[in-house]
């Protein structure tokens, strides 16, 4: 019976974290190894786990010092034992049957990967279904490199990609690839993308929402404001051009462009609608990014009207690729 091991992450979250656990340990699928990493919680997550692991021996746990939710899952990858791997963050929850239909399908068509959608609760009574623009159902090698390739890193409407959920992803345990530590905000972007790159054949249960992303944790990474979020952007372009810069089955050259466009439309979006700076702090912060070599040519580079995305998000794009429009920018915010 093919084991999967279910990392989670933990940190400061005893709020959500009985509810997370127990959905986990109420899989139908029984064959796993669930490894929690308390990340140097404050609060009582690291007791909540140790009581987990004595009622349930397929439980381990690690206490380590607080780095940061990447070097958290690295450390459950390194002593991950399963044939398969996964995530659940520990806010979140599972349905009772997601493994079991993700083995079911990894069994049948003898695929590398399997990932499926997630459903995002808003509130107790507000849940919205997260789908991905690509293809259902399998892709050989052949489709990989044909279909899937083109999008990878980013779809052609510059939205996330497909594996950007982690937790979503269900992964042969062969050569896994590790997070980029200190990368606090879309590191599961970057991993998910290498993922791509080591299989043979993944299928895609599209419309199948088994994951419940919490949106409700204001305390979230995703929800915690950040002076350093364009550092930390810079960090993980970096690494995406390590990785895809010189790959020898296919060009990425023009979706790392369109990487780091995302990355700008994404900053400079937060700057514009940040109610705590002042019209100069944010012309100062605004030009700081797009007065930036990397994004000059980025815009150099970029034709604007091939762009698959609105009118509206195109002349947005123009106006950030021509700075001196910015104040225009900044001027409108603050009179709306």
């Amino acid at each position: 019976m093919l084991k999967i091991s279910v990392i989670v992450p933990v940190y400061n979250a005893e709020t959500f974290l009985n509810k997370c656990i127990d959905s986990i340990l109420k899989q139908s699928y029984e064959a796993l190894e669930i490894i929690l990493i308390d990340d140097g919680s404050i609060d009582d997550s690291g007791m909540i786990c140790e009581r987990y692991k004595k009622l349930d021996s397929r439980i381990k746990v690690i206490h380590q010092k607080n780095a940061g939710v990447s070097a958290a899952r690295n450390a459950g990858l390194d002593i991950a034992r399963g044939d398969f791997v996964t995530f659940v963050d520990s806010d979140d929850y599972i349905q009772p049957d997601m493994y079991q239909k993700m083995i079911e399908c990894i069994i049948n068509f003898k695929c590398d990967l399997v990932v499926c959608d997630c459903m995002k609760k808003k509130t107790d009574r507000d849940f919205e279904p997260y789908i991905h623009e690509y293809r259902g159902g399998y892709y050989s090698r052949k489709q990989l490199l044909e279909e899937y390739y083109p999008q990878l890193l980013i779809t052609n409407s510059l939205e996330y990609p497909l594996t950007i959920s982690n937790y979503t992803c269900l992964f042969r345990n062969i050569r896994t690839p590790r997070y980029k530590v200190g990368v606090k905000y879309s590191e599961d972007w970057l991993f998910g993308c290498q993922l791509m790159l080591q299989i043979n054949s993944f299928y895609y249960m599209k419309g199948e929402m088994y994951y419940i992303y919490n949106c409700c944790n204001m305390n979230s990474a995703t929800h915690t404001p950040s002076i350093n979020k364009w550092n930390n952007y810079m960090i993980l372009h970096e690494e995406f051009q390590k990785i895809f810069s010189n790959n020898e089955n296919y060009d990425f050259k023009k979706q790392l462009n369109e990487v780091l466009l995302f990355m700008v439309c994404n900053e400079c979006a937060d700057i514009l609608n940040e109610k705590e700076f002042s019209k100069r702090e944010k012309m100062s912060r605004l030009n700081k990014i797009l007065y930036e070599k990397k994004v000059r040519n980025m815009f150099k580079s970029l034709i604007i009207k091939d762009l698959e995305i609105s009118l509206k998000l195109k002349i947005l794009i123009w106006c950030y690729a021509h700075p001196w429009f910015a104040k225009s920018l900044v001027y409108y915010k603050r009179k709306k």
